[in-house]
């Protein structure tokens, strides 16, 4: 029988990348970071690095001061007390010299942490080894400052012979100045204690490494995509605003074209009637006989005065919406765009049968978007053809308008024309739950789709 090992090589040398620099492929891929981030997050350990190695010195020597009087009696142990005296006063002298170096300059830090570190435990584990042998309960106290490396990331390599290291400081520390320990029935299965929680220490470390940078990253990350919210949410409130500001003014000026035009041409058609029937009148009094020519003149004024205002009622909104549904609405309104000159608009309606039972809300802002969507084509577009489809999906009513004009470009913030038509026709379909998307591009045309959700009643 013969056994066949393969051995992934990409694999292997992103093993080998993580490894010598403590970047995970895999949480970049997630997190999306770039090289710029993990130079932030390196100076983000480098600051924490600095920040919890000084507390860590500070609580080191505040330890001391506060159980250094208790030694006296809680350890009324023979040859403990001074070992303990000693070794106390010389890990807050070592303490306070760590504090000062901390203020080094940046190049220095590094050493200064490797010797502070290295310093801890080869105080602890010489003062441990004078009070007893690895046979006692003394040795196994020198176990948690195996993990000082803990406060501060590192590379994984870093992390395993920096562990080591410290490891060693703590033998040589503890065996060398006491050889004696050697010969401890204990000795073996105590150094092997030792590397076992080197291993637990390099494990945690590893663990505790990639979940600083993981977190760092997609800190990042969220706070990135907070921005982007907030800019979106900004950008869309100013948007709201401009088209709230547009609505009012397009209001009063419609407002003031209505009365504009109801002054000017119903009231010169109403002068005009009452000089007619003063005039008829008149020479009804003086010379009685046929009217018919002032007749016809008021009749010719009755008739203009009346498509006047038919023409600013339908303005304001065609009757055919009301009457016949949006079907024919959409058909009145694709018929008067194709009257225009050099412009060819056609209409395919799919489902129409069922058109005149939509809400009115969803006829409404159908009607208006592909009024809009016509006026655009019309001014700005340089259309030849345009080609409108309505259709009736299972549950939504969709709009299309198609044109063969300029196009633009849809991220820019305003529209060709600088008017704020594409908002409007954004905010009327999101009022009733719709949605409208659009793609454009220069040279080849414009394609506005508009879908609206449908009542249960419309579907059946």
């Amino acid at each position: 029988m013969s056994y066949s090992v393969s051995v992934n090589l990409p694999d292997l040398r992103l093993a080998l990348t993580w490894a010598r620099t403590g970047v995970d492929p895999a949480v970049l891929a997630e997190s999306g970071a770039s090289m710029a981030d993990l130079d932030s997050f390196q100076h983000f350990n480098y600051t924490v690095g600095i920040r919890a190695g000084r507390w860590l010195a500070l609580a080191l020597m505040g330890f001391n001061l506060l159980f250094w009087p208790t030694d006296a009696w809680l350890l009324d142990l023979p040859g403990v007390q001074p070992a303990l005296w000693q070794g106390r006063a010389l890990a807050t002298l070592f303490g306070v010299a760590m504090v000062a170096a901390s203020y080094v300059p940046p190049r220095f830090v590094p050493s200064v942490a490797w010797t502070g570190a290295v310093g801890v435990c080869a105080i602890v584990a010489l003062t441990l080894g004078r009070i007893g042998g690895p046979g006692t309960a003394w040795f196994h106290f020198i176990y948690p400052f195996l993990f000082v490396g803990l406060i501060a990331w590192q590379f994984p390599l870093q992390r395993v012979w920096s562990t080591v290291v410290l490891a060693c400081a703590v033998l040589v520390a503890y065996f060398a100045p006491n050889p004696q320990h050697l010969h401890d029935p204990m000795a073996g299965s105590s150094v092997a204690h030792l590397g076992f929680i080197v291993m637990l220490s390099i494990g945690i470390g590893l663990f505790l490494d990639r979940s600083r940078l993981r977190l760092f990253l997609f800190g990042l990350q969220q706070a990135r995509r907070s921005d982007d919210l907030a800019a979106r949410v900004a950008e869309q409130t100013a948007e709201i605003q401009a088209l709230l500001h547009h609505v009012e003014s397009a209001r009063e000026e419609e407002r003031a074209f209505i009365a504009r035009e109801l002054h000017d041409e119903m009231g010169q058609v109403f002068t005009g009637m009452r000089l007619m029937l003063k005039v008829a009148r008149t020479r009804l009094e003086t010379t009685p006989g046929p009217l018919a020519e002032e007749l016809g003149q008021i009749a010719e004024m009755l008739s203009h005065g009346s498509t006047t205002l038919r023409e600013l009622l339908t303005r304001l909104r065609p009757r055919v919406l009301d009457d016949l549904g949006l079907g024919a609405a959409a058909e009145w309104l694709v018929r008067r765009t194709d009257q225009l000159p050099g412009l060819r608009c056609t209409l395919h309606v799919e489902g129409d049968q069922r058109l005149e039972a939509l809400p009115t809300e969803v006829a409404t802002v159908a009607f208006r978007v592909l009024q809009e969507a016509l006026t655009n084509v019309v001014r700005h577009a340089g259309a030849t053809e345009a080609v409108v489809t309505l259709r009736l999906d299972p549950a939504a009513l969709v709009l299309i308008v198609q044109d063969d004009g300029a196009g633009f470009e849809p991220s820019a913030a305003r529209p060709p024309g600088g008017g704020m038509g594409l908002p409007g026709m954004r905010e009327r379909a999101r009022a009733v739950g719709g949605d409208l998307t659009l793609r454009s591009t220069r040279g080849e045309g414009t394609r506005l789709r508009l879908s609206l959700p449908l009542r249960e009643e419309v579907r059946a």
